[in-house]
């Protein structure tokens, strides 16, 4: 079942790419007569729910396959999520935000419970050590957490406070407890989990206080994303800073944790794994140091009315981090062979990244000195998202051995 997923999650990885191209694509050439927000809506909700939630739930099975007797409950998630997020994708790209698309988004949620549930059941079956089960757990609350964003989404639209600055407030929960909460801790605390397992030394210490300090930071840190919603100040940019703060604490000491086991890792795992987790751990410091900037008002106010900021810090979060630990985590459980062609796919993968974070942070620069549009600036985003594709298909575990 582990292979079964894993290959469909590289599947919802080359469609949000795909449609990616699509989106960049828009404002130089004729395409197809659908609307850019439904490709828009279908595009991130596949890269959350579909690649990334089957990504990470791909790890956890791999990880704990062997022990696990409810193998058929397993099975029977991975298709869950396979089938609602592939009709989900296709009802956003159908008609955007409608009774389908919701329909189908709110089930998936119910789909993460379910997944959620079974997760907290093997871990508790399983001797997993205090520290790594502290990292899942967290994981696991902060998704539940999460699904408090969408639901009150509803409530705010059906008393016509939709355009009002609780409406963004919602989305933004929700993300803040997906990509800091869920996706982060889940995929740090599968990460150092194994190491355990392979007997490389994780500084337990460090890891737990790092954890602590994280988790507890995680609840104010939501208000870093919030700070340009009126009446959120006062208060509400205290507590911003104390999540900025603690955040970035939390990943140091995460970080240092790993100190010991680099040379370790560097020995036991291919080149290209290797490099794979150096460059997904340097972008863990790079995304939080970014969200403790954040805590300087001036900068704040730059970044909250510069579009191609906020683009820019969600790729680096999600395409960067969050999918780059992914597929790390699949090249060292062995799910997928790191030979030559993964290689090169990795380095184009990286090539388009580079690209496009570089355009959009670079734009950014641009507005705020008022030059204008950087130039040739959609072509090298188009090209970007073409690398990123190549890329993808060079490490899917569909692409022919060599």
């Amino acid at each position: 079942m582990p292979k079964v997923s894993l290959h469909l999650s590289y599947i919802f990885f080359l469609l949000t790419a795909l449609s990616g191209i699509w989106m960049r694509a828009v404002p130089l050439f004729p395409v197809a007569d659908i609307p850019y927000s439904n490709v828009l809506h279908g595009h991130s909700h596949l890269a959350i729910l579909g690649w990334a939630f089957l990504g990470v739930f791909t790890i956890f099975l791999a990880l704990f396959w062997s022990g696990i007797q409810a193998k058929k409950q397993a099975g029977l998630i991975v298709v869950s999520l396979a089938i609602v997020s592939g009709i989900m994708f296709l009802a956003f790209l159908y008609q955007g935000y409608g009774i389908f698309s919701i329909v189908m988004s709110t089930l998936h949620i119910f789909i993460e419970y379910w997944a959620a549930v079974f997760m907290f059941r093997e871990i508790r079956r399983h001797d997993v050590p205090k520290v790594f089960r502290a990292f899942i757990n967290g994981a696991l609350f902060s998704l539940l957490l999460s699904s408090i964003g969408p639901f009150s989404l509803g409530y705010i639209s059906a008393n016509g406070l939709k355009e009002s600055g609780f409406f963004d407030m919602a989305i933004y929960f929700y993300l803040h407890f997906q990509y800091n909460g869920w996706l982060t801790l889940m995929s740090f605390g599968l990460f150092t989990y194994l190491l355990h397992r392979q007997k490389i030394f994780v500084n337990d210490s460090l890891l737990r206080k790092g954890f602590r300090i994280y988790f507890t930071a995680l609840f104010p840190g939501y208000f870093l994303s919030v700070m340009w919603v009126d009446g959120v100040g006062g208060y509400g940019d205290v507590l911003a800073v104390i999540g900025g703060i603690g955040q970035w604490m939390g990943v140091i000491l995460m970080i240092l944790s790993l100190k010991g086991a680099w040379s370790s890792i560097k020995n036991k795992w291919t080149k290209v794994t290797f490099i794979s987790a150096a460059v997904t751990i340097g972008l863990l410091l790079i995304k939080s140091t970014l969200e403790l900037g954040m805590i300087f008002p001036p900068l704040a106010e730059l970044v909250y009315q510069t579009r191609s900021v906020i683009i820019g810090y969600l790729h680096l979060t999600l395409l960067g981090f969050v999918s780059l630990f992914i597929v790390t985590l699949h090249f060292m459980l062995n799910l997928m062979e790191a030979n030559r062609l993964k290689c090169i796919g990795l380095w184009i993968f990286l090539a388009g990244f580079l690209l496009n974070e570089g355009l959009l942070f670079l734009q950014s620069l641009f507005e705020w000195l008022e030059y204008g549009v950087l130039p040739l600036y959609n072509e090298g985003l188009l090209t970007a998202s073409v690398l990123l594709f190549i890329g993808i298909l060079g490490l899917s575990p569909h692409a022919l051995k060599r």
